[in-house]
C-alpha cells in the first residue's frame, strides 16, 4: 500500500516545517538580507501549515464530483508568488515585470481551480487558459526578465539562472499531473496524487529555499531586499 492523502500531507508538513528553518535562522543572523529570508521563510511556512490542514481534512469540498482541497489552492496563491517575488529580487527586476508574473501567476491558479470545480467541456477551456498563462510567465523569466535584470555579480546571475530552471521544469509538471488526476481523466487515485503532488511542493519550494539559502552570499555584501526593487520604465 503506497499511503493515504493524510499520511502524504503529514509528510509534506514535516519537510515544508523543516525547510522553513534555515531561512528563519538566516533571518536572525543576517540582518543585511532580512528580506530575502523572510520571503523565503513565507514561502515554506505558509506550505507547512496547508499540508497540516490537509493532513486533518480541513477545508476539504467536494464540487462537481471532485474532492478540492481549499488550502492546497490559497498555499499556492500564496507561495508562487513569493517565489516570482524572490526571483525578481535576485535581478533587481522593475515592478512592472513582477507586477506581470504575479498576475499570470494568479490566472493559472484560479483558471485550474475553475477547472476543478466544474464539469463539462468548459474546464478543458479553462485549464488550456491556464496552460497560456503558464507560457506567459516562462517568456517572462527566460526573455523578458533576462532582457532587464542588473544583477549584483555573477554568481547572482547563476543563482537566478539555476532557481529559475528549476522552478520552470518542475511547473511544467503540475498540468501533466492535473489531467492525470482526478481533476482530469482519473487515472491517478486522490492518494496517488497527494504522493505526487506533495513530491513536486516539496522539491519546488523546499528545495528552492535550501537551494537560495545557500547561494545567497552570491548577492553583493549590504544588498538587501529594499533596494533591489527598485522601479524602472518598461
Amino acid at each position: 500500500m503506497l499511503g493515504t492523502v493524510t499520511t502524504w500531507a503529514t509528510l509534506g508538513a514535516i519537510g515544508m516545517a523543516l525547510g522553513t528553518l534555515p531561512p528563519l535562522w538566516g533571518w536572525r543572523t543576517n540582518p543585511d538580507r532580512r528580506s530575502h529570508y523572510l520571503v523565503l521563510a513565507g514561502v515554506t511556512g505558509v506550505a507547512s501549515v496547508a499540508y497540516a490542514l490537509m493532513a486533518v481534512d480541513i477545508g476539504t469540498v467536494s464540487a462537481a464530483g471532485r474532492v478540492v482541497s481549499i488550502p492546497r489552492y490559497v498555499d499556492w496563491l500564496i507561495t508562487t508568488p513569493l517565489i516570482l517575488l524572490f526571483l525578481s529580487m535576485l535581478g533587481r527586476t522593475d515592478r512592472g515585470s513582477l507586477l506581470r508574473l504575479v498576475v499570470a501567476d494568479v490566472l493559472l491558479l484560479l483558471l485550474g481551480a475553475v477547472a476543478v470545480v466544474i464539469d463539462g467541456p468548459i474546464r478543458w477551456v479553462a485549464f488550456a487558459a491556464g496552460v497560456l498563462m503558464f507560457g506567459v510567465l516562462v517568456y517572462e523569466l527566460y526573455v523578458r526578465i533576462p532582457r532587464q535584470t542588473t544583477f549584483a555579480d555573477e554568481r547572482a546571475r547563476t543563482l537566478f539562472i539555476t532557481l529559475r530552471n528549476l522552478t520552470i521544469a518542475l511547473w511544467t509538471l503540475y498540468p501533466i499531473v492535473w489531467i492525470l488526476a482526478p481533476s482530469g481523466v482519473a487515472l491517478l487515485t486522490r492518494d496517488m496524487t497527494m504522493l505526487v503532488v506533495a513530491y513536486l511542493d516539496l522539491i519546488s519550494k523546499a528545495a528552492f529555499v535550501a537551494l537560495a539559502v545557500d547561494g545567497l552570499d552570491a548577492l553583493g555584501a549590504g544588498v538587501d531586499a529594499g533596494t533591489e526593487a527598485t522601479p524602472t520604465a518598461d
